[in-house]
């Protein structure tokens, strides 16, 4: 029991780890860690699970301490200082193009599965799942699925959204990556709340974010940059800091302006 509790928890402390500092160390850590967990629970995994085995894999390759890791400002300096392509980056990029490839082909094989069998194409797979009682999250999921227009709609959604990513990726047009993208998130947010997945939903998000391209979020900051200007009224300015005068504020003001 004593090794168990020091095992158990090492991989909660590695998982942690990982997610706020990266990096291919603490990402090797992760993988050893979450494999041997993995291992001894085979009867409890979900398909979230499984796919996180492959990705965790790669991501021993990719440079992902560089954005929202602390530090990652420097180390974003330092990768642009470099005069030619190092080893690290030829690797970096290979392991994210397999990400990429793994999360197509998943989806890809998802919606194909679907398309050929008969309870999808007649429209009422999500009327059998809602049925199912280990996930059943609440009387008004398995309410919607009864209806036929719903039920039908949802199935067909579904089956065009994976379908499709593959190609989504591949497209010159940025709408149609990002329309697709926001309709497999709104699909795993559906399967959160109403099927209680959250685990594998969390995941897919996570994985479906890696099909954008770097323009395709710089794309969305701006939006968002825009919607904040329109929402925010004219002339707002932050509350004052704690101590901090009028007057100094009027003369942090005009500094801007004359900025």
């Amino acid at each position: 029991m004593l090794w168990f509790e020091i095992v158990f928890h090492a991989v909660i402390v590695a998982a942690l780890a990982f997610m706020i500092f990266g990096g291919r160390w603490l990402a090797l850590a992760q993988a050893v860690m979450m494999w041997s967990l993995h291992n001894r629970n085979q009867d409890v995994l979900e398909g979230g699970d499984n796919l996180a085995q492959i990705l965790i894999l790669f991501m021993v390759f990719t440079v992902s301490d560089a954005r929202f890791a602390p530090g990652a400002k420097r180390r974003r300096a330092r990768l642009r200082e470099r005069e030619r392509p190092a080893v690290s980056t030829v690797l970096h990029n290979l392991a994210a193009f397999l990400i990429v490839f793994q999360t197509a082909v998943l989806y890809f094989a998802a919606g194909y599965w679907k398309i050929t069998g008969k309870m999808w194409q007649d429209g009422v797979a999500m009327y059998y799942i809602s049925r199912i009682t280990g996930f059943q999250m609440s009387a008004a999921y398995t309410h919607l699925m009864s209806n036929a227009y719903v039920g039908t709609a949802v199935c067909y959604f579904t089956i065009a959204v994976e379908l499709a990513l593959p190609f989504a990726i591949l497209s010159a047009r940025p709408w149609v990556r990002k329309a697709n993208a926001l309709a497999l998130e709104a699909m795993h947010v559906g399967i959160m709340v109403c099927m209680g997945l959250v685990c594998f939903g969390l995941l897919m998000i996570g994985a479906d974010c890696t099909c954008l391209r770097d323009d395709d979020y710089r794309s969305l900051a701006r939006r968002l940059r825009t919607l904040k200007e329109r929402l925010l009224p004219r002339g707002w300015t932050p509350l004052p800091a704690r101590g901090m005068s009028p007057v100094a504020i009027a003369a942090g003001q005009d500094g801007v302006a004359d900025a």
